[in-house]
């Protein structure tokens, strides 16, 4: 009896890693650019992740910039790695549903945590950062190129 297979080799992941990793700098370059000049027009204040992370570790800012492009670039794009696969569409749009996705987790678990509040502590900030995951995520997908999950039927 046949059965479906939704496999992607291993190789071709680890070789878009280098990719992903340019593609997760990237990203959060233009990221944090748009929390440092765009969010004050939207929300009439910068967001700083770096500032809450250096608050929250004690390391000051300087070291929390440096967690930030840290996560942006090796933790979501192995991440990203992981999963991307399986998401469906293009490359981009595997890019913004798994960011959306880790949005959604900052927003529930992370922001609370750093004492930032729910869902970074309010509607407009939520919208903000919404907006600059889904820019990260369109970057990074697009740049790392991952593989198309393969289907194949197989015999048990």
């Amino acid at each position: 009896m046949p059965i479906l297979d939704l496999s992607i080799h291993p190789s071709s992941v680890v070789s878009a890693l280098p990719r992903a990793m340019i593609g997760g700098f990237a990203g959060t370059l233009v990221f944090t650019l748009m929390m440092t000049f765009l969010a004050p027009e939207m929300l009439g204040h910068p967001m700083d992740i770096a500032a809450v992370l250096g608050k929250f570790t004690g390391l000051g800012k300087p070291a929390g910039a440096v967690m930030h492009f840290l996560l942006g670039t090796i933790g979501f794009p192995i991440g990203y790695l992981i999963v991307g696969p399986y998401l469906p569409g293009p490359g981009w749009l595997r890019g913004v549903i798994f960011l959306v996705a880790v949005w959604f987790l900052a927003g529930l678990i992370a922001m609370p945590i750093l004492g930032v509040g729910l869902f970074f502590g309010g509607a407009k900030e939520a919208m903000a950062a919404l907006l600059g995951h889904v820019v990260l995520g369109a970057v990074l997908g697009s740049v790392a190129r991952l593989p198309d999950r393969s289907l194949q039927q197989r015999s048990l």
